[in-house]
This record gives C-alpha cells, structure tokens and sequence, in this order.
C-alpha cells in the first residue's frame, strides 16, 4: 500500500527534481483548465548488454499518474500516446514499464493500448 505525501515534503521534492532533471528523461504533463490532472515520467537509453547481443535503445515509463477525478476521460491514453512519441522521437525501438500484478486496471489499460506481458518479476520477503 501506498501512502501519499504532502508536495511539501522534502523526499517529494527530491523526487519531483530527480525526474524533471533525469538524463535523457522527461516528465509530461497534463492539465485541464489550467489544472494538473497526470503526469507521465519517461526515460530513453541504451541498456548495459553483453557484447554479443545488438545494442538497441528503449524507452521506460518510470510513473504514469492520473488524478481519480478525471479517470475515464482519455488523459491516461494522451499521456501514454505523447510519451511513445517521446520515446521513437529519442530513437527508442521498444517501451516498457513495470506494473504491480494486483493493478489489474492499469494492466488492462496497458494491454488495451498495445502492450503486452514479457517477463514477470518474483520476490520474497527476507
């Protein structure tokens, strides 16, 4: 579970800074009536690879977020589309994202616009 923390909090801050200054990443925003209503954070890069497999350069959505007063209105879809766009004007020949298995509605979302399942990702606590 997560929990939210005030915009004034200094680790939010942190993480607002990081994202708008990543290298080759960005963070798009959306607004509606002059109001932010989500934000997606994208990164392009070459990953590291061993040397006898083609290097080939992808794009990760690191955060998409929509405001719950305007889901189901197509911003989660505009934001997806921009940040493809993002990520092929960057030359990125793939995107992914990681997403928890218990968001089923984000992973329908995703599988809705083109996305599919490549690997899964299994843990433990110690």
């Amino acid at each position: 579970m997560f929990v939210l923390t005030s915009p004034d909090d200094e680790a939010t801050q942190n993480w607002w800074r990081s994202a708008i200054d990543a290298a080759e990443g960005t963070v798009l925003v959306a607004q509606r009536d002059e109001v932010v209503c989500g934000f997606i954070t994208i990164k392009a890069n070459e990953p590291p690879i061993p040397p006898f497999i083609r290097a080939r350069r992808e794009a990760r959505i690191g955060t998409i977020v929509v405001a719950a007063s305007h889901r189901r209105q197509g911003i989660g879809e505009r934001l997806l589309s921009a940040a493809r766009t993002w990520a092929q004007e960057q030359g990125a020949v793939t995107l992914y994202l990681q997403v928890f298995s218990f968001n089923q509605n984000a992973i329908h979302f995703y599988e809705k616009h083109g996305l599919t399942i490549q690997s899964v990702f299994m843990n433990t606590p110690l």
